[in-house]
């Protein structure tokens, strides 16, 4: 597996998480979101925690993504953190497809991390 590669995919899945986060954030504020309000959350009920907690995650998966396509060894160790908490959360408690594409998501680019083209890809990089 190519070093390089494995990188790539990191910033593209954690990309796509935040940008997936971001949208959960909307729809759980109280927004419409046409696909989303199909599988997830509907209506104008507003659910704040659920706002914060997908908020943060979103900055956090996109400061993954940058760190990551910057080559910069602390975006392993975040993305270690970032990846394994979406996958528990997404988990506990399983809420269906959302839930399931959060999990797959995740699993797999934490598996590319701590692969060790994962590893040596981002941990034998500039600081």
């Amino acid at each position: 597996m190519n070093v390089d590669r494995v990188r790539s995919a990191v910033v593209l899945l954690s990309a796509v998480l935040a940008l997936g986060c971001a949208a959960m954030a909307v729809a759980h504020a109280g927004v419409n979101v046409p696909v989303l309000s199909r599988i997830g959350p509907s209506g104008e009920a507003t659910v704040p925690p659920a706002v914060v907690g997908f908020s943060v995650a979103a900055v956090v998966l996109a400061l993954v993504a940058v760190g990551a396509a910057r080559r910069r060894a602390w975006a392993w160790a975040l993305g270690i953190v970032a990846h394994a908490l979406v996958i528990l959360g997404a988990a506990l408690p399983f809420r269906g497809i959302g839930s399931l594409i959060g999990i797959v998501t995740s699993g797999i680019a934490l598996g590319l991390l701590v692969s060790r083209p994962g590893r040596d890809g981002l941990l034998t990089t500039t600081t």
